[in-house]
């Protein structure tokens, strides 16, 4: 299942939510216990948004996250733009199925269920600009901030020492791999990673 909450009241229950304003040249990210990127290996795109909602979903599931929460870092809405590659045809298709208007742009909360679906779409959404933000999502607890970028890598920040032990505890047990580089391609991207000092 698939639930809408208005951004006012998502952000007055998570104020420290990320939060983009372009026009104030404003970026708010919460302070991180640690911050990983996770990568899985796939041969084709398609394989590589299959993989990353199967392990992705995986790993939530071990740490104990059920409902995962889904906010865009600026106040877009999520059915802004339209778009002609069929995945994101699809992403947005299954999103109006969902009852979001095209003036929506408040949180998602998806359940255990429909994560590993959801996450396909989200991938190509945020992989082909099919929305105009990066939509973070977080647990019920906002122990972690998680984003997917457009290179299909997961950025995994841990909020406290609790998840970041059980998330290195379980890790192991999934398909995904720590990437080794510093940035998601070769050459600059907008990239935000939040990082321990």
């Amino acid at each position: 299942m698939i639930k809408k909450i208005s951004r006012k009241l998502f952000l007055e229950k998570y104020p420290n939510f990320p939060v983009v304003n372009y026009y104030r040249n404003k970026y708010f990210y919460p302070e991180v216990y640690d911050s990983y990127i996770l990568m899985v290996e796939a041969k084709s795109t398609i394989g590589l948004c299959k993989n990353t909602s199967i392990e992705l979903s995986a790993l939530l599931k071990l740490v104990g996250f059920g409902e995962m929460m889904f906010l865009g870092d600026t106040t877009s809405p999520w059915l802004l733009k339209e778009h002609y590659y069929k995945p994101v045809k699809e992403a947005l298709a299954y999103l109006g199925e969902h009852k979001l208007s095209k003036s929506f742009n408040g949180a998602l909360c998806v359940d255990e269920v429909d994560l590993p679906e959801f996450l396909k779409h989200v991938f190509w959404l945020v992989r082909c600009n099919g929305v105009v933000f990066m939509p973070h999502f977080t647990n019920k607890d906002f122990s972690a901030m998680i984003y997917i970028c457009q290179y299909g890598n997961i950025h995994f920040s841990t909020l406290n020492k609790v998840t970041d032990d059980l998330f290195n505890e379980v890790i192991a047990n999934t398909k995904l791999i720590f990437f080794d580089g510093k940035k998601c391609a070769s050459y600059k991207v907008p990239h935000r990673v939040a990082t321990r000092t």
